[in-house]
Formats: C-alpha cells, sequence, structure tokens
C-alpha cells in the first residue's frame, strides 16, 4: 500500500468512529455502461464508495473470449489530472466466470471522477472511460463490539499510564528491594493524581478535535439539491433549486443539456399508476417552468435528473399536491402512461420483456431485454431514436426509495459520457432502421418489488411499456 493509500486509509478508519450520517440522494449508487473498448464490447459496473476517500469495486465483463488482461485507473473526469493517468492497477479475472474480471480502486475526493479501463486482447488495445460521480453518502458505521473493544483498550492504557507514572515516582529513587516509606508514597499519589489529570486533559482534547472533525466531514457528506414546487395560476410548474450548503463548487448555473434538455422531470404517482415525463425549460438561475398536462387530483413524487458541466449528475426529488389539472397536450418530446383520453402518444402494438426463468437478484448485473411488436404480433420496424437513444428506461422500487434513469449505454449521462470520451461517442445510434430490441444494462441495489417503464418512439410517437419486477438478495 502506497503512503498516499496508507492515509487514506487511516482518514477512512477515523471517520468511521463517528455517528452514521442519513444519505438522503434517490437513485441507484452503482454506474453501468455498455460501450466499444477498440474491438471489445466491455459491461463495466462501477460501485463507488460510501465514504470519501474510499474504495470503488469496478467489475468488467467482457463478450470476447480472446481478452488477456483489464487494467483500471481512476482519474478526475475533467481538469489536468484527467490527461496524467497513474500507473493502472490490473483487474483479477474470475475463477468461475473467464470473461470477468474484478478490482478495487480509491477515490480520493468527492466530485467528477472517471474509471478508465483497458482491454489487451488478440484483436489489440482498446480503452473506454465510465464517469462516476463520487458522493459521500455517510460515514462507515462501527458496530457495537468492535467500539465496546476500543474503548475497554483505551481504558486499559489509561490505566496503566497512570499505574507507571505513579510507580517510576514512588520507586525510582529506592535501592533494591527497598520498601516505599509514606513519603515515597506521597510521590506516588502526587504523580498519580497529575498523571490521571493528563490523561483526562488529553481525552477531553481528543474528544474536542474529534467533534470538529465530525462536523467538519458531516458537511463534506453529500446533500442533495432541493425543490420547492409550486403550481401557477395558468397551471404550469414551477420548480426552483436551493442548495442546502455542499461543496463550494456546487453551482446552479451550470446545468448542460443531456439529451437535449436540461432537465428530465419524471412525476410518479404514489401507486406507480402514472407517469408523466416532461422537459422543464429554466427561465432563471435554478428555476425550472412547465406546462402541466392533465392531471387527476392527488399528491405525486417528482425526480428531476439533471447534469452538471464538471460531469457530475444529480436526481433531485420532490412532492406536487394537486387538486386537479386540465393542463395542455403533450408534445414533443414529453409522454404520459396511461395516455389521456384523446391523446394519441400511443400506437398500436406491445413491448414485450424477453427474460428467462432466473431470479432477479439485488446488486447483480443484468441486460434487460424488450422486443417491440405491431399489431399482428411482428417485430415492429419503424422504431425511431427518443432523444439521441433506442430508448429510455425507468427502476422505480415501489416505495419509491430506488430511482433510476437508464439507458442502451447504461446508467451513465451522454453528457458525462462526451466528456469522458470527447473524441467518440459511446452512444452512437443510426437515425433510421432500428432493430425492434432494445437492451439496458442495470443492477437493482437492493431487494424489493420494482416497476420498470420502458419507453421508445414508433413514427413519431411515443410507446411506454410497464413491467413489474421482484428482486430477491
Amino acid at each position: 500500500m502506497t503512503g498516499r493509500s496508507s492515509l487514506a486509509f487511516v482518514v477512512v478508519v477515523v471517520l468511521s468512529l463517528g455517528p452514521r450520517t442519513a444519505f438522503a440522494h434517490v437513485g441507484s449508487p452503482d454506474v453501468f455502461l455498455d460501450a466499444q473498448a477498440g474491438p471489445y464490447r466491455l459491461l463495466v459496473t462501477v460501485r463507488p464508495p460510501y465514504a470519501v476517500p474510499g474504495v470503488a469495486d469496478v467489475e468488467v465483463l467482457t463478450t470476447s473470449p480472446d481478452i488477456d488482461d483489464v487494467r483500471i485507473v481512476p482519474l478526475p473526469l475533467t481538469g489536468p489530472g484527467a490527461r496524467f493517468a497513474p500507473t493502472a492497477d490490473i483487474a483479477t479475472r474470475s475463477l468461475h466466470d473467464p470473461r470477468l474480471f474484478t478490482g478495487q480502486l480509491w477515490m480520493m475526493s468527492a466530485g467528477a471522477w472517471q474509471v478508465r479501463v483497458t482491454a489487451t486482447g488478440s484483436r489489440g488495445e482498446g480503452t473506454l472511460a465510465v464517469p462516476v460521480p463520487t458522493l459521500p453518502k455517510a460515514t462507515l458505521a462501527m458496530g457495537r463490539g468492535l467500539r465496546a473493544l476500543l474503548i475497554g483498550f483505551m481504558l486499559l492504557l489509561c490505566a496503566g499510564f497512570v499505574t507507571i507514572i505513579s510507580a517510576i515516582a514512588r520507586e525510582a529513587s529506592l535501592e533494591a528491594g527497598e520498601k516505599p516509606g509514606l513519603r515515597a508514597r506521597r510521590r506516588g499519589w502526587i504523580a498519580s493524581l497529575a498523571a490521571t489529570c493528563l490523561v483526562v486533559g488529553a481525552m477531553a482534547f481528543g474528544n474536542r478535535w474529534w467533534a470538529a472533525e465530525a462536523t467538519t466531514y458531516a458537511r463534506y457528506v453529500y446533500k442533495p439539491l432541493e425543490a420547492i414546487s409550486t403550481i401557477t395560476q395558468d397551471e404550469r410548474l414551477r420548480l426552483e433549486l436551493r442548495d442546502p450548503g455542499w461543496l463550494a463548487s456546487r453551482r446552479l448555473d451550470d446545468f448542460v443539456p443531456d439529451h437535449g434538455h436540461l432537465m428530465h422531470l419524471f412525476i410518479l404517482s404514489p401507486s406507480l399508476d402514472r407517469l408523466w415525463h416532461l422537459h422543464p425549460d429554466e427561465v432563471t438561475t435554478g428555476v425550472f417552468d412547465v406546462r402541466l398536462p392533465d392531471m387527476p387530483q392527488g399528491e405525486y413524487d417528482l425526480f428531476a435528473d439533471l447534469v452538471h458541466r464538471t460531469g457530475v449528475s444529480e436526481t433531485v426529488t420532490g412532492r406536487l399536491q394537486t387538486s386537479g389539472i386540465r393542463g395542455a397536450p403533450l408534445t414533443g418530446d414529453d409522454s404520459g402512461w396511461p395516455v389521456a383520453s384523446g391523446v394519441t402518444s400511443e400506437t398500436g402494438g406491445r413491448i414485450v420483456w424477453i427474460r428467462d426463468d432466473q431470479l432477479l437478484r439485488s446488486k447483480a448485473l443484468t441486460a434487460f431485454t424488450f422486443r417491440v411488436e405491431d399489431d399482428a404480433g411482428r417485430p415492429a420496424t419503424d422504431l425511431e431514436l427518443y432523444m439521441g437513444m433506442p430508448g429510455h428506461a425507468v427502476f422505480v422500487r415501489r416505495d419509491r426509495r430506488v430511482f433510476a434513469h437508464v439507458h442502451p449505454s447504461g446508467s451513465a449521462p451522454m453528457a458525462a459520457l462526451d466528456i469522458a470520451m470527447p473524441s467518440r461517442s459511446a452512444h452512437d445510434h443510426p437515425e433510421a432502421g432500428l432493430p425492434p430490441t432494445v437492451s439496458f444494462p442495470y443492477g437493482f441495489p437492493e431487494p424489493g418489488d420494482y416497476r420498470i417503464f420502458v419507453q421508445i418512439k414508433r413514427s413519431g410517437r411515443i410507446v411506454t411499456g410497464v413491467f413489474d419486477a421482484h428482486v430477491v438478495d
């Protein structure tokens, strides 16, 4: 372990002694990417650390049997550090699956990082970059058993220190075999009292230092943007973003378009029987506005995806309470499910989930494949790109604790991929002649019941398919 890694390890261990902080970010922390590294297709999973500095787990699954080795290295996504890569780590090939390579990497600070993956095999070498936002979500919790053990050791060391000082003061000036008299014992008591005061003072100072460090790190723990939602008199939704105070470098005026829009807003009913996918416009710094469609009375959950110019993506959550909206028809890239009466955003046919009988397990990368059929049950031939992608999928846990917006290339936003790989695109797709199947790489972060919304575009119309999934450990 290098000196820098040793220091990071000490920092993480020290911070783990403090109380655990709740993590309020909704979404899947893991990053998935399905892309080409030169001649090789790689499916990469990066699990960022919960505490920063911390260790990220990296899994690289290849579709080619001729890859000899895989090397991985962490780099800042932008800036001078992105151009000077340190020595890469060699990923370990799995004994059970020769196509699977795994490794671990230190992420040293919060912000926008990338994991650069290089595959070498019989067809040469290929490289890709996975954008990874490192958002410290909590301090590491310490178990009660370990806490009790360390407290016991601390008391033992303090008692030993006091005993040694007392013995030195009492017996250091005595001859061999001489018993301490009253004067010597008095010196021992005085030294013992002084040593005790010193120990108590050191512990008090240490406690204050510890509290100050814990407070500093608490400010370092990721705090998501807050959204204040209001409905205007003309039945428009206004979202005002507020920064509760996280890193000083986070801004509200540096959002970049992703799939052609600054914000992707998903409005979901608590029972997940209604979905709207809208794209508000920014009217002023941190304030977004959109005309609402027809919406029944009720309370709805809001999930808004945004990407900063740094490449860091955030999912902002909120609530919307309405007594019923008589809104405008959906146009452009906006869509809703189920389709409101008189709105022709759907077309004939259906979307079918192609799956085997295997159980869906948490933390396991899975390729979710869907086939689009026409009215006669034949593979559809009229698919078009929907905001630059063959399709979009939303994975939502029934209790809405998990929300993920995923593309055929994975969960990394296109805007972040463009920063990580500016010379080539990891999401190039033909404008026409799309195949009737679309696949999304994703891994559920935890077990439970989920609903999956799949959206594709056919002959200029947006089609939504809805599926339920049960996930086990």
